[in-house]
């Protein structure tokens, strides 16, 4: 199960949406200058091939931002049948082995009522429409990755304080603890910002460039900070699907019940 919702997707990936950009960037290039009259038959052809290859590679880079989309809600969903079917088995185990462990459990289903409530699962089918718009679309991706980027982070802070309660509790009731170190996933929004503030600026050059020029320089930008923050997005949770390669078995140890009814949970 962990395999699938702790996809590592390639780096290579990352060439999909890449075409897509140099595709639709050459798109605009071509038809501004078929407008302008510059060797129009020509230019028409090669305007209607771009923008047939164009909508074949969005197409292709929607399924990138479907996958990275629904790889955090299936992992997220996962992780929470696993707590509370670890969080139910120690409950169950403490009425029958003392009660040192009862505050270390009630800080673990306090924290897990959290987890649960501050975490939203995000249409992965809609964001991949919206990020396959022409053009338009590197908007909606520069949306869905900050969505992503915070999501991870805050399900990251959140799991931490989860599974430290569970590792105090687990020695409580004496048995074997689990690891606790994990490693941190920041939200990226110092890039978010980054993005909206050049944007902004960038729409002063309308005064220079004019209304094409400023948009084609705004897209050149979107597009390009986009690309460096789905190659971030694909690397950045990584680190946080290795400690679970570790410390989930460690769980499989003490409490083979849960870690059962947890992996035999079926995440759509």
């Amino acid at each position: 199960m962990r395999t699938t919702t702790d996809l590592a997707v390639s780096v290579s990936w990352l060439l999909m949406p890449l075409m897509s950009y140099l595709l639709w960037a050459g798109f605009v290039v071509a038809w501004w200058a078929a407008g302008a009259g510059v060797g129009t038959i020509n230019l028409t052809l090669v305007v209607s091939g771009l923008g047939i290859v164009g909508l074949a590679a969005s197409a292709a880079a929607s399924y990138v931002v479907f996958t990275l989309v629904n790889r955090l809600n299936m992992h997220s969903s996962r992780t929470r049948a696993l707590f509370w079917n670890t969080i139910s088995e120690l409950e169950s185990r403490i009425g029958t082995v003392g009660q040192s462990a009862l505050l270390p459990l009630s800080s673990a289903q306090e924290g897990f009522h959290r987890l649960s409530r501050g975490e939203h699962e995000r249409s992965a089918v809609l964001w991949a429409l919206l990020a396959s718009v022409p053009i338009i679309g590197w908007i909606f991706l520069l949306a869905a990755l900050w969505y992503l980027s915070r999501d991870m982070a805050k399900h990251n802070r959140l799991e931490e304080l989860v599974l430290e309660d569970v590792d105090r509790t687990m020695k409580g009731a004496g048995l074997q603890g689990v690891s606790v170190k994990h490693a941190p996933i920041g939200s990226r929004d110092v890039l978010g910002i980054a993005v909206v503030v050049v944007s902004l600026v960038e729409l002063l050059s309308v005064f220079l460039l004019g209304l094409a020029g400023c948009l084609t320089l705004i897209y050149l930008t979107v597009g390009a900070f986009s690309l460096v923050w789905l190659d971030l997005s694909m690397r950045d949770p990584i680190p946080h699907f290795v400690f679970h390669s570790q410390f989930e078995p460690e769980i499989l140890r003490s409490l083979p019940d849960a870690s059962a009814k947890a992996g035999a949970v079926r995440v759509e």
